[in-house]
């Protein structure tokens, strides 16, 4: 046979760009990029995509336990062997104990999200968590808190980008720069981030604060602003909420103290705000993961988004618009969210996010009545404004419960693709998985957390199966490039089998894939066979472009219907639990313990040739740094006698972990970059605190962590 060229997607991050799948006698021979959408180019990893589909440590059939839990005994089953007894152990769980005594839990990638979280509604409970516990999702609450929506930035049409440690060179450089063709067309850039990137080459001003004090930094911005007559007040005044609550706490951040806090000479903080102040119409980027990194996170977006809204610059061409508008009838796509929400459980309680006012603006025709009630979602009790505000229970939070059994027990966990290196000082969760009654776990790989299952099920890859595609105007549906191999299914096959085989009451979900894709596509337009037979992306019927200040004149999704600088949905929570609506700014770094460990380690730095562990045991990923290492600067390794490639040891108050010292001046002074994700002793989160976490998210502090850094021969 010849060469035969098929079309698919990656997904190794979210991303989706477009790949060209090379086949000859049903093998892959490559893999290439495919369209303009992602600049006719892949990122190292799309690359090495063969390689990551044919990892030697593949799962490639059902398998039951048979020895003690991680001993590595097992016994290859049926998939129909497999779906009995993992149908009749939960539905036996559930008749004692109810729904919410099992745990559901997804990993990496998401496009499978809705189809699972319906079937977790449909089994009769809200607790459905999700590594965006960790990724993504604070940033979500503070934009969600502030404008009730997402929002983009306008760079095109900016005088000014603010890049809020922007890394795009090494997180989705594959979908195009635009940084890059802004700076051409004279357009001017700051970049705030502690580590010199390639980014930063492009920045007319780089801003290096110290980890974590970027709210300190915004709130610097805002109060130059202010003090100098640079802010909207017309926009204010019909617009924002709390403006002036706002510009009474900002005042005390001046040059001296922010200098002071953020470790950025008082020089450059003033550029900075000039050039700033000389700019109306700027746009910001901020970072979903590193920004939200810190125990203070939730609130430093808060701060940052905050300049927007004093300037005018929401929902404004040029600055940051709103990714959809606040009148859901308005937005023309695909209804993933109505399908999630036709099985929805609600709390009994009362709490959750199915009670927000931002989810009744959103879903004026939801109905309460007839719906079954469930206990409140895991980690509800403990941040309240999460469960508020996210549609998933805080991950973080389920170790503890597992382990205390407060405040009801979780006795089974059924997970597609559980990953120990997310979680802080995660051999509790392998303690709490071990301790479980059942536990299930679909994946691709070979993970630690899946040696601990009592059934393992074979997931197959981005190109072994179908999927519905949605991004901007467009939908597509991609056929499987290969068939799956050896006896892998596609996660939304698994969970829909599974649904049948247990008679949920959703005869939708029993139907399979194909209904429900065809079931959420009815109102946009195009039909499932056409798009399927096109094997193109197809441009919604209708759908035009976004018109800058809609949002504002309809009102936007927060309870006042306005910017929200003071948050009235956490003015609403009990004041036990010490959460301040305005984007208020503290230190992220415990204050103890300073002396004994000096340093800042930032857990999470990216390297291109890497993605969380994903890339373990693929040879790609050793071409750039093939040992596992921390970034300091040279001076601070001259300090401790440390040189390039000496084998070190990186203390915190939680334990030790051995490594390799990579010198670099991209690392500012007093921090220790490292790579979250590698495996074992060099496991960065096994040594940070569990409790190291933001009290208005839940979010891992992962980037300010106290740590000390001595030689190896030298301990």
């Amino acid at each position: 046979m010849g060469i035969e060229i098929r079309k698919s997607i990656c997904r190794v991050c979210s991303r989706g760009c477009p790949i060209d799948v090379e086949i000859k006698n049903e093998e892959i021979r490559q893999i290439t990029p495919s369209n303009p959408q992602n600049g006719g180019q892949l990122c190292a990893l799309g690359y090495a995509y063969k390689e990551y589909i044919t990892r030697p440590d593949r799962i490639r059939t059902p398998l039951r336990r048979v020895g003690e839990r991680g001993s590595g005994q097992w016994e290859s089953i049926t998939w129909e062997e497999a779906y009995r007894e993992i149908g009749d152990k939960l539905l036996k769980l559930r008749a004692e104990y109810g729904a919410d005594t099992v745990a559901f839990y997804t990993g990496y990638t998401k496009w499978y999200r809705p189809v699972y979280q319906r079937f977790v509604h449909s089994f009769g409970t809200l607790n459905y968590g999700t590594e965006s516990s960790a990724c993504h999702q604070s940033y979500r609450m503070a934009s969600e808190l502030n404008f009730g929506v997402l929002t983009t930035p306008d760079i095109p049409n900016s005088d000014l980008f603010i890049g809020w440690a922007y890394n795009p060179f090494y997180s989705g450089n594959s979908q195009g720069n635009p940084l890059e063709e802004f700076r051409e067309r004279g357009g001017r850039v700051i970049i705030v981030d502690p580590k010199y990137t390639p980014a930063a080459k492009l920045a007319d001003i780089h801003l290096r604060p110290d980890p974590g004090t970027d709210g300190a930094l915004a709130h610097f911005f805002g109060n130059y602003l202010i003090q100098h007559g640079k802010t909207d007040e017309e926009y204010i005044a019909a617009y924002v909420h709390g403006f002036p609550e706002y510009k009474r706490y900002v005042r005390k951040f001046t040059l001296e103290k922010t200098a002071q806090i953020t470790g950025i000479p008082e020089a450059t903080l003033l550029t900075a705000a000039e050039l700033i102040a000389d700019s109306p119409v700027f746009s910001i980027n901020i970072s979903g993961a590193a920004i939200p990194h810190h125990t203070n996170g939730m609130q430093n977006c808060r701060a940052i988004q905050a300049l927007l809204a004093i300037t005018g610059n929401f929902d404004r061409e040029g600055g940051n618009l709103p990714v959809e508008y606040p009148v859901d009838a308005l937005n023309l796509k695909v209804e993933w969210d109505k399908f999630v929400d036709e099985t929805r459980p609600l709390s009994e309680d009362g709490s959750g996010y199915q009670n927000s006012v931002a989810w009744h603006k959103k879903n004026p025709g939801f109905r309460a009545e007839g719906r079954k009630t469930c206990k409140p979602k895991i980690g509800s009790g403990r941040f309240p404004l999460w469960a508020q505000v996210v549609d998933e229970f805080q991950s973080m939070d389920l170790s503890r419960q597992i382990l205390e059994g407060t405040p009801y027990p979780i006795r089974a966990v059924f997970a597609l693709g559980m990953n120990r290196r997310m979680f802080l000082e995660n051999e509790k969760l392998m303690e709490a998985l071990g301790k479980l009654e059942f536990f299930v776990d679909v994946d691709v790989f070979w993970t630690d957390a899946a040696k601990l299952a009592d059934i393992v099920l074979p997931a197959c890859t981005s190109v072994e199966r179908a999927e519905l595609v949605c991004s901007g105007p467009t939908v597509r549906y991609v056929s499987p490039a290969i068939k799956p191999l050896y006896q892998s299914k596609s996660d939304v096959d698994i969970l829909c089998e599974l649904a049948d085989r247990m008679e949920l009451a959703d005869p939708l979900l029993r139907r399979g894939y194909e209904a429900i894709v065809r079931h959420v596509m009815m109102k946009i337009g195009i039909t499932f066979d056409d798009l399927r037979s096109s094997g193109a992306a197809m441009k919604i019927p209708g759908k035009e472009p976004y018109r800058p200040g809609k949002s504002l004149q309809l009102g936007l999704r927060t309870p006042t219907g306005k910017i929200e600088l003071y948050s009235e949905t956490i003015a609403d929570i009990p004041e036990e639990y010490g959460l301040n609506p305005l984007p208020t700014y503290r230190d992220s770094l415990p204050r103890k313990g300073k002396n004994e460990y000096p340093l800042t380690l930032v857990a999470g730095s990216r390297i291109s040739t890497r993605f969380h562990s994903r890339f373990n045991g693929v040879r790609a990923s050793d071409y750039f740094r093939a040992v596992p290492s921390a970034e300091l600067h040279p001076l601070d390794a001259q300090t401790l006698g440390i040189r390039q490639g000496d084998a070190i040891l990186v203390t915190t108050p939680t334990g030790t972990m051995r490594v390799h010292a990579e010198l670099t001046k991209a690392a500012k002074r007093g921090t220790v970059f490292m790579f979250q994700s590698y495996a074992d002793e060099a496991d960065v989160n096994r040594i940070i605190d569990g409790n190291h976490l933001d009290p208005y998210s839940g979010f891992p502090g992962y980037r300010t962590v106290r740590c000390k850094v001595e030689e190896e021969q030298a301990v």
